[in-house]
């Protein structure tokens, strides 16, 4: 077999590789969930509890909560929460930022009324197509010539195997060089 069909069938399978990245960060992309982050929102449930059963237990006589009026005013909550006075904060978490999902699940002890809240991140899958976009400038002088240079760049990781990403990288700079790459890195 001649190195030419090798490079040609090692390009076409990076091509459909590509493509497919391509369509899952776009599939992806097009349905992810609404986040906020200048706002509170409710958040979707976990997907495996929608299908269980509500069912209802005798509680205590009270509930404790947070004092309302100054929970509201420093954590900057919504009129829809600061308003409402049948909506109260039992709990409250900080969850700590995670490539992957977290499950939270709030719980109320019905014997002294307390609530809390409890965390765990799933795993992330050993595979994965992303959707990582980055685009920047640098500017700096070379060492030939003390000249200032300009560099634009850019870079795309659409596939992670456990800890090793892939993706494109590109960059032009003002001495006319321009760069087109793949790129491969490793996160610990």
């Amino acid at each position: 077999m001649d190195k030419t069909k090798i490079i040609m069938g090692m390009i076409i399978g990076l091509l459909l590789l590509i493509s497919a990245a391509a369509m899952k960060a776009w599939y992806s992309e097009r349905n992810k969930p609404v986040v906020s982050q200048t706002e509170y929102i409710n958040v979707p449930q976990i997907k495996e509890v929608t299908k269980i059963k509500r069912v209802a237990v005798s509680g205590p006589k009270e509930i404790v909560t947070i004092e309302k009026e100054k929970i509201v005013d420093k954590l900057k909550l919504p009129n829809w929460v600061a308003e409402n006075a049948d909506e109260q904060v039992i709990a409250t978490a900080e969850i700590t930022p995670y490539e992957g999902i977290t499950d939270t699940v709030a719980t109320l002890n019905t014997k002294t009324g307390v609530g809390n809240i409890i965390a765990k991140q799933r795993p992330l899958s050993l595979f994965a197509f992303e959707n990582k976009k980055e685009i920047g400038a640098r500017a700096g002088y070379t060492t030939e010539e003390f000249e200032q240079l300009i560099t634009i760049f850019g870079r795309w990781q659409f596939l992670r195997v456990g800890n090793v990403h892939a993706g494109l990288y590109g960059e032009g700079n003002s001495a006319g060089e321009a760069i087109g790459q793949i790129e491969l890195t490793y996160r610990f």
